[in-house]
């Protein structure tokens, strides 16, 4: 049951931190006060998923070490990026119709 809490706690986690409305106001902050280098990585779902992983990781599994933690924090970036773009092909199979092949 942890497992599944983990996988859509950081996915979750990670698309309302990096799209959601709710959290503007941080992006915002980021992008004022830090340099771009640093602001971009709450732009990216790779890069906060990484944290999230970690935070997810240690908030689901009660015994964790420190290197099952990196391993949580890479898990969720790859879980977060990859939910990223498949909602980005969903949306963009619903927005462009491209026109099939017709055979002479």
């Amino acid at each position: 049951m942890e497992i599944f809490l983990f996988i859509l706690g950081v996915i979750g986690m990670t698309h309302i931190i990096v799209d959601a409305t709710i959290f503007q106001w941080l992006r915002d902050l980021m992008d004022a006060k830090l340099p771009e280098k640093i602001s971009k990585l709450i732009h990216c779902y790779q890069c906060t998923g990484f944290w999230c992983g970690v935070f997810c990781g240690w908030a689901a599994f009660s015994t964790i070490t420190i290197p099952q933690l990196f391993l949580a924090g890479c898990a969720g970036s790859i879980l977060s990026n990859f939910v990223a773009l498949y909602m980005n092909y969903l949306e963009a199979m619903t927005v462009i119709t491209l026109p099939s092949e017709k055979e002479e």
